[in-house]
């Protein structure tokens, strides 16, 4: 009887293996899928600001369409980027569900150097959606372009480092 009750148990403890290896394997495909979508939308960035870098004398229309477009590739991104990192916490155990809470996290493990970017990076995504002049759109811009970018790219790096 305690051969059984032994061998049973140690049956289930394989199925609960089993099923977490399967759960952890999921993960990490949803994750490695995630952070390969999180890369080119920050190469379309990238390429974007390039080409608007290397325009000669464009007029205001083709700022307007570059600086827009800048800036709804960086919303998206960012969007991207604190879900990859909510993925990435839920494999491990923890429940994260905004992006504040996943890059305070992230700042904590080591994956981000500079909270404060994050948070601004945070901030800047959010205000996009609520801007009606173009000096405060013009402003998001150039911090995606002289300061969030290179924190993304820190990021992602780490990432790939750390996590895949």
């Amino acid at each position: 009887m305690r051969l059984q009750v032994l061998y049973f148990k140690i049956n289930i403890y394989e199925k609960v293996s089993d099923v977490m290896i399967k759960d952890t394997d999921k993960y990490d495909e949803s994750i490695r899928l995630s952070y390969n979508h999180a890369t080119r939308m920050f190469l379309h960035l990238k390429n974007i600001v390039y080409k608007f870098d290397k325009l000669e004398n464009p007029d205001d229309i083709t700022i307007e369409v570059y600086r827009d477009s800048i800036i709804k590739k960086y919303e998206m991104l960012e969007d991207l980027l604190w879900k990859l990192l909510s993925k990435h916490f839920k494999s491990t155990g923890l429940n994260l569900n905004n992006p504040r809470s996943c890059y305070q996290q992230a700042f904590k493990e080591g994956l981000l150097d500079d909270i404060e970017i994050w948070d601004e990076i945070l901030t800047s995504r959010n205000v996009t959606s609520h801007v009606y002049n173009e000096e405060d759109y013009e402003k998001i811009k150039k911090n995606i372009v002289q300061k969030y970018i290179k924190a993304i790219e820190e990021f992602l790096s780490e990432f790939e480092k750390r996590v895949l």
